[in-house]
């Protein structure tokens, strides 16, 4: 049975409307779907497949979610190693913002942002629910990461000088959650950074809504691996209902087109304007 949700998971407001445009982009099954929030702009799947059907498609991949989207093995691994250069970009904005000490990944897949983080002096740790890939991180860089979620972890309040997700957050049933979690867990004063898609709110997305048309992907695990679709817009508002405040939304680029290309330029003058890259950054800081 789906999950129906009667109330938005950022600011709770039950002014949803159904957005028939980005599940047909996703190509969903007839009984999932994606919603929108009319107060606050959060996109997210709804009706949506259950945590029991979510367990059973990640840890065992079994259940009726594998007759109707097929998964793609490897998946994560791969995009893990890809962002090496960027993860190393982050770790120079979090040193230039006087980072130092403990710092805990959520969702560390095969261990690469920690062991570069462990090279620039951090003492590190990490969760990822995937027993595979725990192997892969002890093998090759020695990490003994924590299995689970992050509910199902006790750390103590105060433990950490930064928390950091990298496409993480909008796999979650509950973000909003899963970010007040993270600002118990870091000391006053500290960051949390997490980088997340904007996966429908860059302006060739909204040209296209507009324009009618549907770029509709493959049926798989990826119609429906992301529960949340953030903007610029609902990344700020997560993390000031967490408690924290914003130091900076930044536009992120994998591409590797040269930069005096006009249409590059171009975009990335019109993702300052609001509408975001294809992935945005999110630095925060707990209060003093």
């Amino acid at each position: 049975m789906a999950e129906i949700l009667s109330h938005c998971l950022l600011c709770g407001s039950e002014d949803l409307r159904q957005d028939e445009y980005a599940s047909a982009t996703l190509n969903l099954a007839a009984e999932h779907g994606v919603t929108q929030c009319w107060r606050c702009g959060l996109r997210f799947l709804n009706p949506r497949p259950s945590k029991q059907q979510y367990d059973q498609l990640y840890g065992q991949q079994t259940g009726p979610l594998t007759a109707l989207y097929p998964v793609q093995e490897g998946f994560y691994g791969k995009e893990d190693a890809r962002r090496l250069v960027e993860y190393r970009n982050k770790l120079d904005i979090l040193l230039k913002h006087g980072a130092k000490g403990r710092i805990l990944e959520i969702g560390s897949c095969t261990g690469v942002f920690l062991n570069e983080a462990r090279q620039r002096g951090f003492d590190v740790e990490g969760i990822e629910p995937s027993e595979e890939n725990r192997l892969i991180a002890r093998e090759k860089f020695g990490l003994n990461l924590h299995g689970g979620t992050v509910e199902q972890q006790n750390f103590p309040d105060n433990s950490f000088d930064v928390v950091f997700s990298s496409h993480v957050f909008e796999h979650l049933l509950d973000p909003l959650m899963v970010a007040k979690c993270v600002a118990r867990w870091l000391k006053p004063g500290r960051l949390h950074m997490m980088e997340v898609p904007n996966q429908f709110n860059t302006l060739s997305k909204l040209r296209a809504r507009w324009l009618g048309r549907v770029k509709q992907r493959q049926r798989s695990m990826t119609s429906i691996h992301h529960t949340v679709f953030f903007s610029p817009k609902t990344l700020r508002l997560l993390a000031r209902l967490s408690g924290c405040k914003v130091v900076h939304i930044r536009n992120v680029y994998y591409h590797k087109r040269s930069l005096l290309n006009p249409r590059v330029l171009l975009s990335r003058a019109i993702a300052r304007l609001g509408f975001g890259s294809r992935f945005i950054e999110l630095l925060a800081r707990k209060p003093p």
